[in-house]
């Protein structure tokens, strides 16, 4: 075996190692954070926003890095800096890895679809705020519909439709919300949006 050959294989083993010591030391924070917060609502908070906005820029991811921070201290791991996404948000997914987000069943009310077009469309010029992040957090992992945050998403999304038609019945009841909700926000993931 040539010198490049054995460098080579020496590099392999070390980057196998190092990886394998941060998925220990991640795996060492999210069982602490377990300990210390055993609701975990910010984790899953900020596990939505990630999902839609694909980036940790929300106040429940930072709270859930204050939470990382202080378990860090409490179960004496290695700093995981905070400015690095990837090691917050592999975190934040084990800590909420045993719990998975309900998907709401379609109501058979006519021309629903084309209320969930209406509201995506409106949330992709103006972008969804906070709340109904949030609110979706609370639908699909708590199954609360009447938090604060739902009842702000819900008039939001009832104004969104009053503008756009004053048919009668074209309002969204409280049963058919969480699905158009989730369905509005799900049709523009992926976009940096602003927030409340």
């Amino acid at each position: 075996m040539n010198q490049r050959s054995v460098f080579i294989a020496f590099l392999s083993i070390v980057l196998v190692v190092t990886n394998a010591v941060a998925a220990d030391e991640n795996r060492g924070v999210s069982d602490a954070v377990k300990k210390l917060s055993p609701e975990r609502e910010a984790f899953f908070r900020c596990a939505t926003a990630i999902k839609l906005l694909d980036n940790i820029d929300h106040p429940a991811c930072r709270t859930s890095a204050m939470v990382i921070i202080l378990a860090q201290g409490q179960a004496h791991l290695p700093k995981i800096e905070i400015s690095d996404s990837a090691a917050v948000r592999s975190i934040v997914e084990d800590v909420i890895g045993d719990k998975s987000p309900l998907r709401f069943e379609r109501p058979a009310k006519p021309h629903i679809d084309a209320m969930v077009d209406d509201v995506s469309s409106s949330l992709k010029r103006f972008g969804p705020d906070y709340d109904m992040i949030d609110c979706l957090s609370d639908m699909e992992y708590f199954q609360r519909p009447n938090t604060a945050a739902c009842n702000y998403a819900y008039a939001k999304v009832e104004l969104i439709l009053s503008k756009l038609q004053d048919a009668v019945g074209w309002g969204v009841t409280r049963d058919e919300f969480p699905y158009v909700l989730q369905r509005g926000l799900q049709e523009i993931r992926g976009r940096n949006w602003g927030g409340r």
